[in-house]
């Protein structure tokens, strides 16, 4: 294979790990939220704004009776406002991990866009290496 099949094969590999951590990985947290997770009533803490993003920290106590700080990764939406509760669903498995408000679960989940964009690229890329193969390798 010349070098133009090998730019073809990376341009291939180089977005599935992408598809997986931005896209795959998100989309079953939130499945195993939905199947395992336990609802609570939690405090939002503080909004912080980054880029036109927002963090959420919320505070909670678990089931269990452990208090535990949740600080929410960036999202294009604002998930609370300080000082109100709001209901909380998170793992049991890992409280201070994996958490979403129930207004989340119940919405379309910011994965599907970097997942969907991802997949596409891939489907104009996977052509364009099937056909180098069957043209210049056989």
């Amino acid at each position: 294979m010349d070098t133009l099949g090998w730019i073809l094969v990376g341009l291939v590999v180089f977005p599935i790990p992408f598809i997986f951590w931005f896209g795959l990985v998100p989309l079953w947290g939130e499945r195993r939220l939905r199947h395992v997770g336990k609802e609570v009533v939690g405090r939002c803490r503080n909004v912080s704004v980054s880029e036109g993003s927002y963090s959420t920290s919320f505070e909670f106590v678990t089931d269990s009776g452990r208090q535990v700080m949740y600080i929410s990764p960036l999202r294009r939406r604002i998930l609370g406002t300080p000082g109100e509760e709001t209901l909380l669903v998170y793992d049991p498995a890992s409280p201070w991990r994996r958490v979403r408000t129930r207004e989340e679960l119940d919405s379309r989940s910011e994965a599907w866009h970097p997942l969907w964009w991802l997949l596409g690229v891939e489907a104009m890329i996977v052509p364009l290496l099937l056909l180098y193969v069957l043209t210049y390798v056989m």
